[in-house]
């Protein structure tokens, strides 16, 4: 491919990272309970999730995905289900103090890098409509002789802009989080935060299902 394939290829994986969405949503709030080192671990899982059905879809394994029902609603449900149990974990749990006092000796538990990027892989595996993405995408740009090097370089090149995407986000919202104004925000409305991430998850829950 020249240069001109490889950045438009390159220009639409942007736009298809940027879409709001299910992924958007796990790697905030795992930036928000766990920090920078939580949000970036979620985002580099994520785009290796992204990398899985890229590469899949590169080598044209992608098509028995997307040509199997039962396996591509499996998925479906799957996905549904994690994010339904990500949304009522964030419900039922129970507030914790920002920070730890003499009444409250146990600071809040944060989510940790290795939760974080279980979340964020899980939720680009169990999001088969990433496969017919690139299945889309790529036809457009894959030809029946091309090189296994530019295949994976395809499949490369969309998981790196994906990881890259949820990073810049991981790092603004860090960065807003050192403002005193949102601490004092946070600590005054952590647990609606929490709930309203978890009513998010769940409606989010139900629109797959409704898809499906």
């Amino acid at each position: 491919m020249d240069i001109w394939n490889w950045l438009a290829l390159a220009s639409i994986c942007a736009l298809g990272a940027m879409s709001p969405g299910p992924s958007l949503a796990v790697i905030i709030k795992a930036g928000s309970q766990g920090g920078f080192r939580a949000g970036a671990a979620a985002s580099i899982a994520h785009g290796a999730g992204v990398a899985v059905y890229a590469t899949l879809t590169a080598l044209g394994l992608a098509v028995v995905l997307t040509g199997t029902p039962w396996l591509f609603s499996g998925l479906q449900w799957a996905g549904a289900i994690f994010l339904a149990y990500l949304g009522w974990k964030a419900l039922t749990a129970k507030p914790a103090p920002a920070e730890a006092t003499e009444e409250n000796p146990e600071p809040a538990v944060e989510m940790s890098p290795r939760r974080a990027a279980a979340n964020g892989f899980a939720v680009a595996f169990l999001n088969p409509k990433i496969a017919v993405f690139f299945t889309a995408l790529f036809s457009q740009f894959v030809g029946p002789h091309q090189a296994l090097a530019t295949k994976l370089g395809m499949a490369g090149l969309a998981a790196g802009i994906d990881a890259v995407w949820y990073l810049l986000v991981t790092a603004l919202m860090t960065l807003a989080s050192r403002s005193e104004r949102f601490q004092r925000a946070r600590q005054l409305a952590g647990s609606r935060i929490e709930k309203a991430f978890g009513l998010l998850l769940l409606a989010l829950a139900a629109r797959l299902v409704w898809s499906i």
